[in-house]
Order: C-alpha cells, then sequence, then structure tokens
C-alpha cells in the first residue's frame, strides 16, 4: 500500500520513465536465464549420454567375459561346442583360398621386384663387358648388347610387370583387402557361437537344477538353436559366394601369368 500510494503521487511522466527502467532491466536478464536454462538442459543431455555410454560399454565388457568364460571352458574340456570350424567344409575351403591369396601377394611384390632387380643387373653386366674389351670386334658386339639392354630389354620387362601388376597383384590385392564386411560377419559368426553355447550351457543348468520349469527351458533352448541355425546358415551363404569368387580370381590369375612366361 504505501508503495502505491508512493507511485500515485509521483507525476505521470516519472511513473511512465520508472515502467521503462523495469522493462529494460527485465529485459537485459532475460537472455541470461535463457543462457543458463539452456546450458541446463545442454548438461543434461550429456550426462544422458554419458549414462547411456556407460551402459553401453558396461554390456560390452559382460559380453567379452561372457565369451572369455565360454572359450576358457571349452579349451579346458569341460563345456562343449556346437561345432568346429574344421568340421565345416565351406569354411576350410575359405581358409585355404585366404591363405593361398595372401601368399600368392606376397609372392607377387616379391616376383616384381626382382624383375626391377634383374633389369638394372643386366645393364650393370651389359656396361661392365662394354668397357673390358678393346679388340674392334667384341667391342663393337658389347656395344650392341648395351643398347639392347638400355632400350629393349627394360621396355620388355616394363610391360611383364605391368601384366603381372594388373592380371596378378591387384585382383589378389581386391580379394584380401576389399573384403572386410565379410570378415566382420565371419567375426560376429563366431561371437554368435559362443554366445549361443553360454546360453546352452545356462539352460541346461537349469534344467538340472530346476526340473520343475524343464518344458520352459527346452522351449528356450530349441528357440536358440533355430536362431544361431539361421544366422549360421546366411553366413555360410555369404562364404560360399566369396569361395567361388577367390577360386575365380586365382585361376584368372594363374592364366593371366600363363600367358607371359
Amino acid at each position: 500500500p504505501a508503495a502505491r500510494r508512493a507511485l500515485a503521487a509521483l507525476p505521470k511522466h516519472r511513473v511512465q520513465a520508472l515502467a521503462r527502467s523495469l522493462r529494460s532491466a527485465s529485459s537485459a536478464r532475460a537472455p541470461q536465464y535463457a543462457t543458463a536454462s539452456m546450458s541446463l538442459r545442454n548438461l543434461g543431455s550429456v550426462m544422458s549420454d554419458l549414462r547411456a555410454k556407460a551402459q553401453e560399454a558396461g554390456s560390452a565388457l559382460q559380453d567379452a567375459q561372457r565369451r572369455i568364460s565360454q572359450q576358457a571352458l571349452e579349451a579346458a574340456g569341460v563345456a562343449e561346442k556346437t561345432e568346429l570350424a574344421e568340421d565345416v567344409p565351406e569354411l576350410q575351403t575359405h581358409a585355404k583360398l585366404e591363405a593361398a591369396l595372401r601368399k600368392l601377394f606376397s609372392l607377387t611384390e616379391k616376383y616384381m621386384r626382382a624383375i626391377n632387380a634383374m633389369s638394372e643387373a643386366s645393364l650393370a653386366l651389359a656396361d661392365e663387358f662394354t668397357g673390358l674389351f678393346e679388340e674392334p670386334s667384341m667391342h663393337a658386339v658389347a656395344q650392341q648388347l648395351r643398347q639392347v639392354n638400355r632400350q629393349s630389354t627394360p621396355e620388355q620387362l616394363k610391360k611383364f610387370g605391368q601384366v603381372l601388376h594388373r592380371k596378378v597383384f591387384q585382383p589378389v590385392r581386391r580379394e584380401i583387402e576389399g573384403r572386410k564386411e565379410f570378415e566382420r560377419r565371419l567375426a560376429d559368426r563366431k561371437k554368435v557361437r559362443l554366445d549361443y553355447d553360454a546360453y546352452r550351457r545356462k539352460q541346461m543348468g537349469l534344467i538340472s537344477s530346476d526340473p520343475a520349469n524343464k518344458k520352459e527351458y527346452e522351449a528356450n533352448l530349441e528357440q536358440a538353436a533355430a536362431t544361431f541355425k539361421r544366422h549360421s546358415e546366411s553366413v555360410m551363404r555369404d562364404v560360399t559366394v566369396v569361395n567361388t569368387a577367390r577360386q575365380q580370381t586365382l585361376s584368372a590369375a594363374f592364366m593371366g601369368f600363363r600367358k607371359q612366361m
């Protein structure tokens, strides 16, 4: 009431000036409040993201620990494996082709380096022979040989090296380095197999410790087995396709190399 009476006693223009001053002060503080509010919201979002990442990391750690435990039990002969990689024909073929491609890649690389070294050594020999002979006829032959080694031989070896690079080296390298998604699926298949075997071991343990709910655990096992089978068959189809493509690559590389010999 006292404040109202004081305002009423003020001239109208003073009241209006005071009102403008209050509005200006309020407007000046508004961005600060908005900034503070936005900062709090951002902080909340960051904390939420951190919690989510922590949960993901914890889940990944649990998965890794479970798989390591399953592998250790299998190695000790305590737990059974659903299957062994060497028992799957497609994976056997894949392993052989992978090893062959990597060895062929290494040998081809060495072979191309050897071609360059042979060209340089041949030229060095021709130069040496040219300087050895003073007798005109032998000196002339040596000079002809040096000329051949400076022009024709390097050109022929260069063309041979280019064909080898195009027909053998590049296709083999593409097969080795260009199957990242396929290699990821193979790695995932191993993880899925370990997860399935760990789950199967757990359910078998529950059947023994809680026979009253045996049917529930058996149903869980059937569902897990069906899921693993579908995943495994999908990956095996990919393995078959890749094996066929790699066999074709090796055949084409061999024919390309053979034509140059």
